[in-house]
């Protein structure tokens, strides 16, 4: 047999004590460690399901309504401005009709007083003429029988052009309001267009206050 060869090294056992030290100092190292921290269970997750009708559904996804605003009022339309209440219309003659009163021989007496006056005045009464003939046409009940320019507001006079816009003209005992714009040919001597409007009674108690004479 060959010996073992020459500077090979020999592991030796080392002592039983030692080894049971080494033990117990492992133990205790391991003793004083913290614990590891224990891994953390997952919680299963629950998931809840529900069979909705397609009105369900569509109701769901629809948005919902805009909240309406507290205290607030729908806002007050404004008011309506009134408008003033339209002018009554002048009733516009088809006819003239002072010439033929003038020429009836019941009227010389008129034809003489008219050659009387002075130009102005003439016109004035020839459209007055005109005036008791056209209310006379226009309403049968109506018997105008005089007729005053003035009573409450004065002529105006505009060459040929006469514009009454206060006169008044009485029928059976009772004094009426009356408007009238008259126009006559260039001459002044004869009524070539009328236009008139009838109003409102006049009070009995105003007749005084604005020259109209009562019937005796």
């Amino acid at each position: 047999m060959r010996g073992p060869a020459v500077g090979t090294l020999r592991r030796e056992a080392a002592p039983w004590g030692t080894s049971i030290a080494l033990h117990a100092l492992l133990v205790a190292a391991l003793a004083l460690m913290p614990p590891p921290k224990r891994p953390k269970r997952l919680e299963e997750e629950r998931v809840s399901v529900d069979i909705l009708t397609q009105q369900q559904f569509e109701a769901s996804t629809r948005p919902p309504p805009a909240p309406a605003a507290e205290g607030l009022r729908p806002p007050t339309p404004a008011p309506a401005i009134p408008q003033p209440p339209a002018k009554p219309a002048m009733i516009h003659a088809t006819e003239i009709l002072s010439g033929k009163t003038l020429a009836d021989p019941r009227s010389r007496q008129a034809r003489a007083d008219l050659a009387t006056l002075a130009s102005d005045e003439r016109m004035v009464q020839l459209c007055n003429v005109e005036a008791l003939g056209q209310i006379r046409k226009w309403r049968a009940d109506f018997l105008p029988e005089r007729v005053v320019p003035y009573a409450t507001a004065e002529e105006k006079i505009r060459g040929t052009a006469i514009d009454a816009q206060g006169a008044a003209f009485r029928s059976r005992g009772s004094w009426y309001g009356l408007k009238y714009d008259c126009e006559l040919g260039g001459d002044g001597e004869s009524v070539i267009g009328f236009e008139f409007l009838v109003g409102d009674p006049i009070p009995r108690e105003r007749w005084d206050e604005l020259g109209l004479p009562a019937v005796h």
